[in-house]
């Protein structure tokens, strides 16, 4: 977050040091996983400032002005169908006006920045459009993204969320998840697939929604359900997906974008053993 004069709710207490310092603590000599740290990292800030659910995803294509493409690689505090309206939100075509502010100013920084929702975009213009109404229907209100270049082109990008009809998130809480998403940069670098999402802007709209359930562990049936359509057109949409990351199967797709492609990585010194 670029430096601003403080206003009584943007300052941080002594608690809220603490907080900060234990969380950031528990992160580092935390033992598991990379995803499982990114996730107690993000369900932690959500306690902090009382975020009700969250996404952390990779932006394939985040520029200013232009349709930004995401895969969402991890969340937590959602159900299915909520989580299905969420996706519908971020492609929806009026993402490219209303986050064109947010994309600007961290492109022309260069930095990680962290904005509430009320600093990205007009209200009663976010209302009106496209990317409101389904949010609305995911019963969504308040928001704070965070977001971190990883090169000229992929974003790193996480957001927080509360309910439709929660206090907007103050400053003083956006400070608090901008320190502790901005200070352990080694968490936005790993963790993507090998090409960052390269090819994915390549797919249609659509193919693109249901990669991103299929990431989710979608089954057929269900992508079928929270789409409204059939099994077999999204069969014939699943094959599509499949053809274009060069895999056969659902359980390759995930591992592709999990581990790299393929699912191929060098193991770690304890697994050689």
């Amino acid at each position: 977050m670029s430096p601003l004069s403080c206003a009584p709710d943007d300052l941080l207490s002594a608690s809220d040091v603490r907080a900060i310092v234990r969380l950031l603590g528990d992160v580092i000599v935390s033992r598991a996983d990379f995803s499982c740290v990114k996730r107690h990292l993000i369900d932690g800030i959500s306690t902090l400032i009382g975020a009700d659910c969250w996404t952390w995803s990779l932006g394939c294509l985040a520029e200013p002005g232009e349709q930004p493409v995401y895969l969402g690689l991890a969340h937590g505090g959602f159900d299915e169908a909520r989580y299905g309206r969420l996706l519908l939100a971020a492609a929806h075509p009026d993402m490219a006006w209303t986050s064109a502010k947010l994309l600007g100013e961290m492109r022309a920084h260069n930095a990680h920045v962290t904005r509430t929702r009320q600093q990205i975009v007009d209200e009663a213009t976010f209302i009106a459009s496209g990317v409101g109404g389904h949010l609305a229907d995911a019963d969504i209100g308040p928001f704070i993204f965070s977001l971190r270049p990883i090169d000229e082109r992929a974003v790193s990008t996480i957001a927080l969320f509360r309910r439709r009809d929660a206090a907007p998130f103050s400053q003083r809480e956006a400070r608090i998840a901008h320190i502790l998403l901005s200070e352990l940069p080694w968490l936005h670098e790993q963790g993507w697939p090998s090409d960052r999402g390269a090819s994915v802007p390549r797919l249609s709209p659509r193919l693109r929604l249901v990669l991103n359930l299929l990431l989710d562990g979608r089954t057929r049936k269900e992508i079928a359900v929270s789409l409204n359509l059939s099994e077999y057109t999204v069969a014939q949409y699943q094959r599509a997906v499949y053809r274009h990351f060069g895999v056969r199967s659902h359980a390759t797709l995930l591992r592709r974008f999990q581990m790299g492609d393929g699912g191929d990585r060098r193991p770690t010194v304890q697994e050689a053993g």
